[in-house]
């Protein structure tokens, strides 16, 4: 996308949402000692996930007409999350598809901000059939939460903030699902400074876009066992996969067990309670996973607030 994409995005989406800050990690957890390790918490975003910013740019940029008859989307939880609040604060009506294994969090948060809420579907792509159905029976529009211009340049003001925050940043770190984030983040940041190095996160149970990598194109996941189902994905599309290849520098995976032990660390460390998603990415700098040099200045996006990885319910 062209620039512009990502700084229309930031001033058609101010004033509904926050601009989060950098927070420093210090003192540096043990397998980062020496490093210069800072994240940005989308976990204080609105609606709970950074998914809130390209959520409000999906919105405003519809037609008047069209957004008026409502919006439909298909999510782990976090978008739906996010386009549920977006709706309400704009005033349109919302339906919201999500995965059988959404958190009971997500689920309350989209209920909360009046939606109607539909569980259907194990995986995202299931949900997503679900959404499309229900968009056309409805006529509202059907907004993806990863595979859409407006949604991923919405995600890539993150990348903005960054570089605005810290121009002297070496390393920024995000956790991939579908890959609509990394994508956007990627690209705004690339298209200004193409020495920032990229690294995306996925588990080693739903190696999405690992595997889309390998082949050279979008693969479909035929076995998903992850803990972490906020990033199961079983597939990217290609506006995401072509993104990512020009824009990504390396993708690395963490074990299963690892997002909980990061969760727990970022809450006793930080005070900071963030999703598993957002703790995958943590786990792949607090347990070495990505190299960080010594005064290497590093950004951890913590894509979302949860407490799935602190045992706690509700």
């Amino acid at each position: 996308m062209q620039p512009t994409a990502y700084t229309d995005a930031a001033r058609r989406i101010r004033g509904h949402v926050r601009r989060t800050p950098l927070v420093p990690a210090a003192p540096s957890p043990r397998r980062a000692e020496g490093a210069d390790l800072w994240f940005k918490p989308e976990c204080l975003q609105v609606s709970g996930s950074f998914k809130a910013r390209g959520a409000f740019n999906g919105v405003l940029s519809l037609p008047d007409d069209v957004r008026k008859r409502g919006v439909v989307t298909a999510s782990g939880g976090n978008f739906g999350a996010a386009i549920a609040y977006a709706a309400e604060q704009l005033g349109v009506p919302a339906s919201i598809c999500v995965m059988t294994t959404s958190t009971e969090l997500a689920r309350k948060r989209i209920a909360s901000y009046g939606a109607e809420l539909h569980v259907v579907g194990q995986f995202w792509d299931l949900s997503w059939e679900a959404g499309r159905k229900l968009a056309e029976e409805r006529g509202g529009a059907l907004l993806h939460p990863f595979a859409d211009e407006a949604t991923i340049a919405g995600q890539g003001t993150i990348g903005l903030e960054i570089l605005e925050d810290m121009p002297d940043v070496d390393t920024v770190v995000v956790s991939i699902g579908g890959g609509g984030l990394i994508a956007g983040i990627a690209e705004a940041i690339k298209q200004r400074k193409p020495g920032v190095r990229v690294v995306g996160v996925e588990t080693v149970g739903c190696p999405t876009l690992y595997e889309a990598r390998k082949a050279g194109h979008p693969v479909m996941l035929e076995n998903v066992v992850t803990n972490v189902p906020i990033l199961a994905a079983r597939s990217t599309e290609p506006i995401n996969f072509e993104i990512i290849e020009r824009c990504v520098d390396e993708i690395v995976l963490v074990p299963e067990d690892e997002p909980v032990g990061a969760a727990e660390w970022m809450w006793k460390n930080t005070g900071l309670a963030v999703e598993l998603g957002a703790a995958t990415a943590a786990a792949a700098v607090l347990n070495g996973h990505v190299r960080i040099a010594p005064g290497e200045r590093t950004v951890v996006v913590l894509c979302g607030s949860g407490h799935d990885g602190l045992g706690l319910k509700g």
